[in-house]
């Protein structure tokens, strides 16, 4: 089974999170198979528009998933998934193409980091979100701290990823987080809206637009991607991450 599915109509992409039984969290092939769809997908002719949601209705993404960073045990591993996710997630974020994601569940930490990367999102009402890293001794990739920033402020960044509390809905739209809130059964409906507006624009004004908005972003997380990736290294050969990691 493929951990990515990804289907293409009417211009418009559609990858679907694979993993429902995990709720959709991240492994390392998960984030190999999403980086090679949008490395591939970034320059073909025929996509106008990508949209990113997760199998089942109970989860978008969970983040990484606590299995995978177990058996992770040399500095080097995890460091090495650790680069995967912020190339993965930065990858999306530099993705030329106009992106939607729809949460149409839990997105919590890389997660919602993923989902924050895109250009426009819509959150079900029954859905949540937060920052839980800190609760399991790891931090955020960088790229994902550094995004949720951009749209929130440091202030409510440090709240969210300082607590690892969740909010719902109303709470995450109230802050930016979010651009919209539909019904569960309404969500790609909303996203179908966006999209028919977005693709009126031209294509090389939007790519060119994305560029300018995300140019300074872009450089302070090429400056810190690979210390946040030997930080994470570090914090996995800690007796805290180890403690926290068998609970």
């Amino acid at each position: 089974m493929r951990l990515i599915k990804y289907k293409l109509k009417n211009n418009i992409g559609l990858i679907t999170l694979n993993r429902r039984e995990k709720y959709n969290s991240f492994n390392m092939i998960m984030l190999e198979e999403l980086y090679t769809i949008l490395q591939k997908e970034k320059d073909n002719d025929d996509l106008k528009l990508l949209m990113i949601t997760g199998a089942g209705e109970k989860s978008f993404c969970s983040g990484v998933d606590l299995n995978q960073l177990k058996v992770l045990k040399s500095i080097e591993e995890n460091r090495n998934f650790a680069e995967q996710l912020e190339k993965t997630v930065l990858s999306l974020f530099k993705f030329p193409k106009p992106t939607i994601a729809l949460l149409n569940g839990y997105a919590l930490g890389g997660g919602f980091g993923l989902a924050a990367t895109c250009d426009y999102r819509i959150m079900s009402e029954n859905a949540k979100v937060g920052f839980p890293a800190v609760q399991i001794g790891a931090i955020m990739p960088v790229a994902c701290t550094l995004i949720v920033s951009s749209l929130i402020g440091e202030g409510k960044t440090k709240n969210l990823m300082l607590t690892g509390k969740l909010l719902e809905a109303n709470e995450a739209i109230n802050i930016g987080l979010v651009d919209e809130i539909a019904k569960p059964e309404e969500i790609m409906k909303k996203a179908q809206v966006v999209a028919t507006q977005m693709l009126k624009a031209g294509k090389i004004a939007i790519e060119m637009t994305k560029k300018t908005i995300n140019i300074n972003l872009l450089r302070d997380i090429e400056t810190y991607r690979l210390y946040a990736a030997d930080n994470f290294a570090y914090l996995s050969q800690t007796k805290d991450w180890r403690e926290r990691m068998t609970k």
